[in-house]
């Protein structure tokens, strides 16, 4: 072993020797923190890693293993290494970076392959990859040949292989400045404060004011009750009835169901020993049905048995939910009603001067001044006259270079099959 040439056996030995070292600092002084690299000192780590990358490629005619750098030889290990590793971090539960806060942390826990991100065996292998590409990378640029060799061959190989270069560095060196935050807006006032995932909380150059707060509910659903436990008859297979802008009659379980009236906006109104509910359009206001429910019996289906009538509704932050008692052992009652979309129209404000108003929805955020705007939340328990707003802004000042390293890692891999298909057809 270690006699020139190397050969992949000295490839293998190089990871493993990373594997230990990494595990040693792991188990020595933790985790990285990668919150440690945030702004400038990523830009520092950076510039300190191209300097070696270039650095080491300088030293190449004197230093063997400096060259040995360049060679497929050296690239296998470490791609294999690379492979799997991030096969195990796909295989395992990945939790999120900070401090432990598990009552009972597993093995792969305190070790930390449930943090493969800061986890220093699966970094270092990573960095050792990274430095093998900037030295090829360095090493195609300046031996690129001429002609139809440079279009066919060079090319794509440098398109390919500096996109995964920068893909892998912007990714890794980016991921301290990104911000993801959450803010509660109200229509109260503009907010320009967030709080990130450890409660800490941050001033920024925009500030958001809620004007409206609408929800897109789905039709109400019926469904039995059985009486001595409360839950719904079939339990998380119960049937349901949907009643939507067409519904007039159905069949639920063993009843017959007619609607009657439905009143999307209502309030309930006491009258003498009954309540019955009429439309209002006010801030509580519930979904109301009147229906009747006349029992089938199973010897005939045209039969008629017990029949009951009366309102049902799934009732409000403001008002209780009424269920209708068919017999001693089943109720009718109206699910809580599902929201079907939500959106929250806002004011942006920017220190740049900026005075937008749009709606933000759910999985169509807003860009503006390099921030995402995400509609993430609201208050659950009002419901659709919730008041608030929950959205989530995300901030990556690297991501515009992960995406370009990765176009360009597309890029590559399309041209290198595009001509390898060419070079096959013009064998004879």
């Amino acid at each position: 072993m270690w006699t020139k040439p190397w050969r992949l056996r000295e490839g293998f030995v190089i990871g493993a020797g990373l594997l230990v070292t990494g595990l040693m600092l792991q188990l020595s002084i933790g985790p990285i923190d990668w919150q440690s690299f945030a702004y400038p000192v990523n830009v520092i780590v950076l510039a300190l890693l191209l300097a070696i990358i270039i650095l080491t490629y300088a030293m190449r005619p004197r230093v063997y293993a400096c060259r040995y750098m360049t060679t497929t030889t050296a690239a296998v290990p470490a791609l294999i290494y690379t492979v799997v590793l991030t096969a195990v971090m796909g295989l395992t539960k990945q939790l999120p970076s900070g401090p432990l806060m598990l009552s009972e942390p597993s093995l792969a826990d305190t070790v930390g392959l449930t943090r493969m991100l800061s986890f220093w065996p699966f970094v270092l292998i990573y960095v050792w990859l990274t430095l093998l590409l900037g030295e090829v990378v360095i090493h195609r640029l300046l031996h690129l040949r001429k002609g139809r060799q440079f279009w066919t061959r060079d090319l794509p190989f440098i398109v390919n292989h500096l996109g995964l270069f920068i893909t892998i560095i912007t990714a890794t060196l980016g991921n301290a400045d990104m911000q993801r935050l959450k803010m509660m807006v109200t229509q109260e006032g503009p907010e320009w404060r967030a709080t990130d995932d450890r409660g800490e909380m941050h001033e920024l150059p925009i500030a958001i004011q809620l004007k409206e707060f609408r929800i897109d509910e789905y039709p109400p659903k019926l469904t039995l009750i059985d009486n001595s436990t409360g839950e719904p008859v079939g339990g998380q297979q119960a049937e349901t009835l949907l009643l939507d802008s067409t519904f007039s009659e159905g069949q639920l379980g063993n009843w017959r169901i007619r609607l009657n009236q439905h009143l999307d906006l209502a309030t309930p109104v006491m009258k003498e020993d009954t309540t019955n509910f009429e439309p209002w359009m006010h801030t509580g206001a519930v979904t109301a049905v009147n229906i009747d429910a006349e029992r089938i019996l199973a010897t005939d289906a045209h039969h008629t048995g017990t029949k009951q009538s009366g309102w049902i509704t799934c009732g409000s932050y403001m008002f209780p939910y009424q269920m209708l008692k068919l017999d001693d052992r089943q109720s009718l009652a109206m699910m809580p009603r599902e929201p079907q979309r939500y959106v929250s129209r806002v004011e942006i404000l920017t220190k740049s001067g900026k005075d937008i108003e749009t709606d933000i929805l759910v999985n169509k955020p807003y860009s503006i001044d390099g921030w995402k705007i995400y509609q993430l939340n609201y208050d659950t328990e009002r419901g659709r006259w919730s008041e608030i707003s929950i959205l989530e802004l995300v901030s990556d000042p690297w991501l515009p270079f992960v995406y370009t390293g990765i176009y360009m890692m597309l890029l590559g891999a399309i041209l290198m099959f595009i001509l390898a298909q060419r070079r096959k057809e013009e064998q004879p």
